[in-house]
Formats: structure tokens, C-alpha cells, sequence
């Protein structure tokens, strides 16, 4: 080839070579285009998938959380089936990891039933937990949460101690969700810790509660796990929780937003209406509570179920805190209509039949059927209670049972006394839920302090830390202003229990249960002018010093307790027993006679002696007392019967020791 040619085929080389460099330049920019254009789309799309992955789990994490080993439409072997298809447990994903981990875990509850059949194949990383955040943010608040509560669960054995860490941790939870400005999910996490107060902080719990609702919304989402925290729940968990606190007027403003967004959304149940109609009735708004039944019944099951029985002694129970013309004649036929009745009862109605029956007995029956009738309601409840995991609400519900069936009978002191139980009850079950007893180490006023701080530091956080949230500050302060008077309520009511508890434990004599000698004399001033023909005896235990002295001062104070506890278990509510001094005790006898105390004295002393072996000591031995009796018959000076009844007891121990020496004064 000639050097042209060479040269032109170098030229057409050399052309070739930049031509393609200018193509595959060309071709490499719209690969780039392309890939820039199309990248976003394929995330998008990546991420739409991984949303309906987290989706498919945490519907199946509902099933296991919720109906596993529960009776409802799926079944154990259902859920199993449920697990398999899904692949969940060869999945390797971050969230696949989470949610094994959460559904393994559930199993703690309940160690002794069927075990979900879920393997945790790597260990629960901080990274698993964010990848989950990145995907569902409300997803991953709720499995956080509940993570946190059933380790808690597990770590403390199913004790209560449990909630010094899950609180801390749910409170810290819902400070990182506020950053994100997703006020659901704050909401979600609110919810969460009003669970956990509910226990031990109820005003706590409800605080939560109330600054949730503006931010949850009727459950519409396909993920059942958002669900479980909507409004219709925050609602009806708020009544129940201003019902537990005895103020039935808030618990009625929540009830009825309850029922009116149930209606909205076609979801109405009669049961729905139960709360409601207690709250009105406990108010004696008993024209609206009526009313509302009549709203319930409308949406009652063709075929009559347990609801209509419920229904039927709310009846009851308005007709008979009401008591108007023809009131009985209603209870009587509603109680037919339940006693009738062939539905069967859940645990918690086991003893609706044996209250229809002592309803009517109250209307139509003799004193002695009627007694038989409360006796045949006291088995039944005692049925109820082992049966019901609630057994502090079973006891409100038979005081308040019952103080309705004495007030249809007419006897009001009775009832009157049921009151008084079902108000004690209630004060002893908050009291322990508040932690309100003698070794806490924060007073009442104090505790309440602290909730008035922890609350006003949370409104600041609240302002500080996003400014999406902001706005509904004003609800938070509205909210925070109605429960600050909720306590005051609650605390002059504790102030008044607590000043009662610290009267009566001053009254009383720390060793033996009994009346301090001030407060018996305190008593008798007025009981000797109201009651003049009782009697009063003053009794000395034999040989105490040489007790004390032998058997030293433990098995002395056994003695004086066994005393007591043998005169308390033997005398009348209306009788009362002071430790006087020492050894001595001091009876008061109301409307008895010399020979019936006599009587009485002596049986004691029979039952006391009986007592031979002793907790402080290995030696056996027997102990006896001897007493002066002194029948009043008209005398009031207290100081002149004490007298006589110390000579008398003096001349007890002189003839012999053991017996009961007595005398009648005759009022001067």
C-alpha cells in the first residue's frame, strides 16, 4: 500500500474511532438520563412495596398478638396456616426481623397454652428498629411500645414492678416521635403510656388519653395495628376511666361521643350504649338514662343473647335508685322476664338470675325468703369473683347490687350501709392505685405537685420541639386545667379518708387492735346518757407479770393480743373494748344485763384459757382473766362505775382469781 493510502486509511481509522467515542459518549448520557429519570419512580415503587410488606406483617402480628390461644374467628391452626404462607420466617429482610422478634415475645404472657410457632433466627438490632421507622412510622410506634411492655412482662415476671421501666421508656419513645411532627403517631404513643398509667396513675392515664383524641381519627387504614389506638376506643376508655374515678359526669361526655361516632359510621352495638346509661343513672338523670335504653334495644340481635339480660338489670338498677309510683311493679317483671330466661351467661352474669330473684323476693316475698334469697345471691357471686380476672370491680358491683335490693325491700339502713361499703371499697382500690399507703415516700399533695410539674414541662417540650404541634397547645391547657380539678376533687377526699385513717389509728391501740383507754372514755360520756341499763366490765389478765418475767416480752405481747382478738371475734358491732392499762381491758356492754355479761365473761374465759401453745415460745401453758361487772341501771358518772368495777375486780382476785365478780348501781 502507498504511503497515500496508508494515510487515508489512518484518516478514515482515526474517523471511525471518534465517531464512536462520540456515540458511545451519546449513548452512556442517555443511560445516565434515563437512569436519573427513572430512579425516583423505582424507589417510589420500592418503597410502596416495602409499605405493603410492613402492611402483610402487622396484620399477621395482629392476629398472633390478638386471637392467638383467644376464642374468635381464627383459629390457632388458622394463624399457623397464616404464618406458613406468608414466608415470614425464611424472610431476611430488617423489618422480618422485627416483627418475629415482637410475635416470639407474645408468647411470655401465656407460657402455659399453645406456643405461636415463630423462630427468632438473628438478634433485634437498633438498625431493624430504624429501618421500620423509615418504612411506617406508626407501625414502628406501636411495635416499640408493645416491645417495651412485653419485655417489661418478661423481665419482671408479670409483676407491676415492671412499669418503673416501660414508663420511662414509652415516655421517651413518644419525645422521639415528636420530633417527626406525625401527630398520630404521638397520639399512638400517648395511648400507649395511658395503658400503663391506668394502673398505678389513673389522673395520669386520663391526662394522656385526653391529649391523644384531637389527634386520632375512626379506624379506615388496612393496617389493623393503627387501628387498635382510634377514637372510638380513646373515647370509650375514657369513660370507663372517669366511671373507675366516681365522676360520672365526665364519663358521660365521653360515652356519648362514643356512641355518636359509632352511629356515624354505622358500628353501633347496644352494648355501646352501657356506659353511657351507668353514668346517668349514678347522676339520677334517670328520664335520660331510660332513654337510652330505649336507643340500645334498637339495636339488638334478632335472636335474644346475654346483652338483653345486661340490659334488663340496668332496668333494674334505674327503677330502683328511683323508686316512683309503679317502680316495683317494673322490677318485678323484668325479674320474671331474666328469671325465665334460657340464654346462658358469661362469667361475669353468673349471678344475674340469683339478683333478678332477690329483686322480686324484695317486692313479693316474706323476711325469711328474702333472707334466703340474698344468701342464695352471696354463692352466686362468690362464683362470679372466681371466675372474673377484675375482682376489685366484681366487689363495687355486688355493694351496689345489693344496696339496690335493700332499697327496693325498704330497708334503707341496710342499703345505706351497702353505700357506705361500696364507698370504702372504692377509696381502698384507689388508694392502692395511687400507692397511697404508709410507707410511700411522697405525700398525697406532693405526688399531685409532681403531676402539676411533669404536665407543664410537657406542654414546653411540646412547644419547643415542633412546631407543627404547637397550635393545639390551648386543647392541651384546656385539658390540663379539668384535670387539675379532678384532683382537687380526688385530693379532699383522701385529705378527708386520710384524716379519718389518722383519727382512728390514734384511737387505737397499736398491739391489740382495741380503744385506747382516751377514746373509750371519750365514748362512754355520751353512750352511758343513751343507753342506761348497759353494763360495763373491767377485766385484768391472771399472772400477766409472771408471764412477761418467765416468757419474756414477746410471748407477753401474744398474750395481750390473743386477748383481744378472742373478746373482739365474741362481742356485738354495738359492744366496744379498750386496752384500759397493762394487762387490763375496759368492756362496754350496750342494753345487757348483769347475769347476760356474767354469761358472756365466762364463756370467754373458757375459750381463752383453751389456748395452751404459743407462737414465741415452745412451752405450753394456759392463761386466765378475772373481771368486775358492774350493771348500770340508770347511772352516768363513768368515773363512780370504773371505780366499782375496779373493787369488784379486786375482789375477783382475792377469792380465787378466774371468775367474774358483779354488782347493779342505781343512778343516784
Amino acid at each position: 500500500m502507498s504511503r497515500r493510502s496508508k494515510k487515508r486509511a489512518g484518516s478514515i481509522k482515526g474517523t471511525a474511532v471518534t465517531s464512536l467515542c462520540h456515540f458511545a459518549n451519546k449513548l452512556m448520557l442517555k443511560c445516565v438520563l434515563m437512569l436519573l429519570i427513572t430512579s425516583p419512580s423505582l424507589a417510589s415503587g420500592n418503597n410502596v412495596s416495602m409499605k405493603n410488606q410492613v402492611d402483610t406483617y402487622a396484620n399477621l402480628a395482629h392476629a398472633v398478638l390478638f386471637e392467638w390461644n383467644y376464642p374468635s374467628e381464627l383459629s390457632n391452626k388458622d394463624i399457623a396456616k397464616q404464618l406458613q404462607q406468608s414466608g415470614i420466617q425464611s424472610d431476611d429482610s430488617e423489618i422480618a426481623v422485627v416483627f418475629r422478634h415482637i410475635m416470639a415475645l407474645s408468647n411470655v404472657e401465656h407460657q402455659d397454652l399453645p406456643q405461636v410457632p415463630i423462630a427468632v433466627k438473628r438478634p433485634l438490632l437498633e438498625k431493624n428498629w430504624l429501618k421500620l421507622k423509615s418504612i411506617d412510622l406508626r407501625t414502628y410506634v406501636y411495635l416499640k411500645a408493645y416491645y417495651f411492655y412485653i419485655k417489661g412482662v418478661s423481665d419482671y415476671k408479670g409483676s407491676l414492678k415492671r412499669l418503673s421501666t416501660t414508663i420511662p421508656l414509652l415516655y421517651n419513645l413518644k419525645q422521639e416521635i415528636l420530633q417527626s411532627g406525625d401527630k398520630r403517631a404521638v397520639a399512638m404513643a400517648s395511648m400507649w403510656l395511658a395503658e400503663e398509667y391506668s394502673t398505678s396513675s389513673p389522673i395520669r392515664s386520663i391526662n394522656e388519653m385526653e391529649y391523644a383524641i384531637p389527634f386520632l381519627a375512626v379506624p379506615k387504614n388496612s393496617n389493623k395495628l393503627e387501628k387498635e389506638f382510634n377514637l372510638y376506643d380513646a373515647h370509650r376508655l375514657l369513660s370507663e376511666s372517669y366511671l373507675d374515678l366516681n365522676l360520672p359526669s365526665k364519663a358521660v361526655e365521653h360515652a356519648k361521643e362514643y356512641i355518636s361516632l359509632k352511629k356515624q359510621h354505622s358500628t353501633l352495638d347496644t352494648v355501646d350504649f352501657l356506659l353511657a346509661i351507668t353514668a346517668l343513672n349514678r347522676l339520677r338523670r334517670f328520664a335520660e338514662a331510660l332513654a337510652l335504653i330505649e336507643d340500645a334495644k334498637k339495636y339488638m340481635p334478632p335472636v335474644q343473647d346475654f346483652k338483653s339480660i345486661y340490659v334488663d338489670l340496668l332496668l333494674m338498677s334505674i327503677y330502683s335508685s328511683r323508686l316512683a309510683e309503679g317502680d316495683t311493679q317494673k322490677i318485678t317483671e323484668l325479674a320474671n322476664k331474666i328469671l325465665s330466661s334460657a340464654i346462658d351467661m358469661p362469667a361475669y352474669l353468673i349471678d344475674a338470675k340469683p339478683i333478678a330473684n332477690a329483686m322480686y323476693i324484695a317486692v313479693n316475698g316474706s323476711d325469711s325468703q328474702f333472707d334466703a334469697a340474698i344468701r342464695e345471691y352471696e354463692k352466686a357471686f362468690e362464683k362470679r369473683f372466681n371466675a372474673v380476672p377484675y375482682k376489685k370491680t366484681a366487689i363495687l358491683a355486688k355493694f351496689q347490687a345489693l344496696k339496690h335490693i335493700y332499697a327496693v325491700r325498704g330497708d334503707s339502713e341496710k342499703a345505706f350501709a351497702n353505700q357506705n361499703k361500696y364507698s370504702s371499697a372504692l377509696v381502698n382500690y384507689h388508694t392502692e392505685r395511687f400507692q397511697l399507703n404508709d410507707n410511700a415516700k411522697l405525700s398525697m399533695l406532693s405526688r399531685d405537685v409532681e403531676l402539676a410539674e411533669y404536665r407543664q414541662k410537657e406542654l414546653e417540650a411540646l412547644q419547643r420541639e415542633t412546631s407543627g404541634l404547637a397550635g393545639e397547645t390551648e386543647n392541651l391547657r384546656t385539658a390540663v386545667f379539668a384535670l387539675v380539678t379532678i384532683i382537687c376533687s380526688i385530693l379532699t377526699t383522701w385529705l378527708w379518708i386520710a384524716k379519718r385513717k389518722s383519727d382512728t389509728k390514734a384511737d387505737t391501740d397499736s398491739l391489740t387492735g382495741a380503744l385506747t383507754r382516751r377514746a373509750m372514755l371519750r365514748q362512754l360520756k355520751s353512750l352511758l346518757k343513751k343507753h342506761p341499763t348497759s353494763c360495763i366490765a373491767l377485766i385484768d389478765i391472771d399472772h400477766f407479770k409472771r408471764i412477761n418475767d418467765k416468757y419474756g416480752h414477746a410471748v407477753g405481747d401474744e398474750v395481750l393480743n390473743t386477748f383481744s382478738q378472742t373478746i373482739l371475734k365474741r362481742i356485738r358491732k354495738s359492744d366496744l373494748l379498750c386496752r384500759y392499762g397493762g394487762e387490763e381491758f375496759l368492756i362496754y356492754f350496750e342494753n345487757s344485763s348483769e347475769q347476760e355479761v356474767k354469761s358472756v365473761l365466762n364463756e370467754l374465759n373458757d375459750a381463752f384459757s383453751r389456748v395452751a401453745h404459743w407462737k414465741h415460745t415452745d412451752k405450753a401453758f394456759t392463761v386466765s382473766f378475772s373481771s368486775g361487772v358492774v350493771a348500770l341501771n340508770g347511772s352516768v358518772n363513768s368515773e363512780a362505775v370504773i371505780k366499782t368495777c375496779d373493787d369488784l375486780l379486786y375482789k375477783a382476785k382475792n377469792n380465787g382469781r378466774s371468775r367474774v365478780e358483779s354488782t347493779t348501781l342505781a343512778h343516784a
